[in-house]
């Protein structure tokens, strides 16, 4: 009896050993989701513990000498169906093959437990299926439009991917390039048949502005996808199936220096420029003191609105021109970049005459014929009338010096002998009748000038409330730092000041008034919003700047808002 007991005691710990032992070897296993791949693919792996695990994971350093992991996720499980229970841990990897051969995943370890290693075959993929378009499922293909540019020329670079198996989760990585300005122009789908079969196409474009001669390197991107499969081995992934990664093709470029031959002035490599002129105004009937606005559209395909020139401002003796802030913009076209550079000058003729304006001439480079062009437009010739408005001062001198022509004309005939008694009534009574009528018009004059001075001073409240108000206008928008509204309140409270010749620009409210200070300021105002060349800017004194409107704010430039007799108002903020 003792001796039966004593065998069934061995048996029960021989057969909790052996029990042991399988699940020790177990406990840790490694698959794979095929073992045949090519080496531009990927492939998905499994790593699975037989039991629950709430932090750490196996040392995963081993696989990183063959393969790129490119995704590691964990999941849990457990469960217990009809008394049997199962509780495990997987971490699913999804990994690229670094070279083409017979690769191994090796043994990866955890909790002293060793998992066992799979061998892969992986066959090297075509160098470059675009040169045999047709034969791969999935393949990529990169292109430039030219790989010897000048510098500043615009170069298009063409990223597609061809698939014939459906995929989701299309992704691109970024592309950065030293020494050169980028612009995506944009992304595109399409279908194309290549030798019988169908393909989707994805394009992606970008507009790349070398910055430096020498070689410009363009690195290769990675177009990444996932397969649509929704049968797969790992339930984690039911929705997902391989991940591909396709590589584009890294490009070469030698950047040229612009050549010799091209201008000084500006240079603008491009396929084609254009300029265009419209006028604001009748200018076959330009008169002495109006204005008249004359706006020069550029247009330039392959540049951006900072490389285009900007044009020399006309000088003149007989006119004065107020250039306005330039307008730039860019759209994207089939061919890359498009600008467009708008400028306007509003000319004011100050005597009447002939006003020449030269012909203007943008020079620049044609990348298609290499060779410089000129874009221009025709000399114009302005015609320009004296003014019809007559100043009544000078309405009244010339009276005064047409009486005393009458006066001396009298006299002298007085002197002269054998005149006629009714000649000499018909001049006198002549006289009287000029000199009634300068009588009248000096007591009309100073009628006139007592019913102004007898005008309740409401209008000129109303004035100075006005540009106080605007002042406030321009203190607030300089303490919320937005300097392109406070230059539109500062042009707004110059055109209450000065309303019979109201300024567009700051430049022409500096000039009239005549203060260099302030018209330094305003010129530092306008370099910090419009800078150009990347040259910087002075750093403008606001409060300075407040201190001189408020300076300013008087109406003593005869301007219209002075009163007629003439007497000046006083500051709005005396010293």
């Amino acid at each position: 009896m003792k001796l039966n007991l004593r065998r069934l005691l061995i048996l029960s710990t021989l057969c909790l050993s052996a029990m042991t032992a399988s699940d020790s070897y177990a406990a840790l296993t490694a698959k794979v989701d095929r073992t045949v791949l090519d080496s531009n693919e990927t492939l998905r792996a499994e790593l699975r513990y037989d039991g629950q695990v709430f932090a750490g994971e196996p040392d995963f350093e081993p696989l990183s000498k063959d393969f790129e992991v490119l995704s590691n996720r964990r999941q849990q499980n457990y469960s217990n169906v009809n008394g049997k229970t199962e509780s495990y841990t997987a971490w699913t990897l999804e990994l690229r093959p670094k070279r083409a051969g017979i690769l191994l995943i090796p043994s990866l370890t955890f909790k002293k437990e060793v998992s066992n290693a799979v061998e892969l075959r992986v066959r090297a993929a075509p160098t470059n299926s675009s040169a045999n378009p047709g034969t791969q499922p999935i393949y990529t293909e990169t292109t430039v439009d030219t790989n010897t540019p000048y510098v500043g020329q615009q170069v298009i670079l063409t990223h597609r991917l061809y698939t014939s198996v459906q995929l989701r989760d299309f992704s691109l990585s970024e592309l950065t390039i030293d020494k050169a300005e980028l612009h995506r122009l944009g992304d595109t789908q399409y279908q194309k048949v290549i030798n019988g079969r169908n393909y989707l196409v994805l394009e992606v474009k970008y507009a790349i502005f070398p910055q430096a001669k020498g070689t410009l390197i363009i690195p290769s991107l990675r177009f990444a996808a996932y397969e649509v499969n929704n049968r797969s081995q790992f339930g984690v992934f039911n929705n997902r199936g391989n991940q591909i990664i396709r590589d584009t093709e890294s490009k070469v470029l030698e950047v040229n220096a612009r050549p010799s031959q091209a201008s000084i002035d500006g240079w603008m490599p491009s396929t084609s420029v254009t300029m265009e002129q419209r006028w604001s105004g009748d200018i076959d009937s330009v008169t002495v003191g109006e204005p008249v606005t004359r706006t020069i559209t550029i247009r330039a395909e392959g540049l951006s609105a900072a490389q285009i020139t900007p044009l020399q401002e006309p000088q003149g003796d007989n006119y004065r021109g107020y250039p306005d802030q330039p307008q730039l913009d860019e759209i994207i076209t089939p061919n890359g970049l498009a600008a467009t550079r708008i400028e306007s000058l509003a000319l004011v003729p100050n005597k009447p005459g002939e006003i020449v304006l030269p012909a203007v001439q943008l020079v620049w480079w044609d990348t298609n014929s290499n060779q410089p062009r000129i874009a221009s437009l025709s000399p114009i010739t302005l015609q320009v009338s004296p003014s019809s408005n007559i100043d009544a001062t000078a309405n009244g001198s010339n009276v005064m010096q047409m009486t005393n022509d009458a006066m001396t004309t009298l006299a002298t005939d007085a002197l002269k002998p054998k005149v006629s008694f009714m000649t000499n009534l018909s001049l006198s009574i002549n006289a009287l009748l000029i000199t009634l009528i300068i009588v009248l018009l000096m007591r009309r004059k100073r009628e006139s000038s007592a019913a102004r001075s007898q005008q309740p001073s409401l209008s000129l409240d109303s004035a100075r409330l006005n540009l106080k108000q605007q002042l406030r206008a321009i203190e607030s928008e300089a303490k919320d730092e937005n300097l392109m509204a406070m230059r539109d309140a500062i042009l707004r409270w110059g055109k209450i000041l000065f309303t019979e010749n109201p300024p567009s620009t700051l430049k022409s409210l500096g000039d009239l008034l005549g203060n260099p200070s302030i018209s330094q300021l305003f010129a530092q105002l306008d370099q910090q919003l419009y800078q150009h060349n990347g040259v910087p800017a002075t750093t403008l004194d606001v409060t300075l700047l407040l201190a001189s409107l408020k300076k300013e704010s008087n109406f003593s430039r005869g301007s219209a808002s002075k009163d007629n007799a003439g007497t000046a108002l006083q500051s709005l903020y005396p010293d």
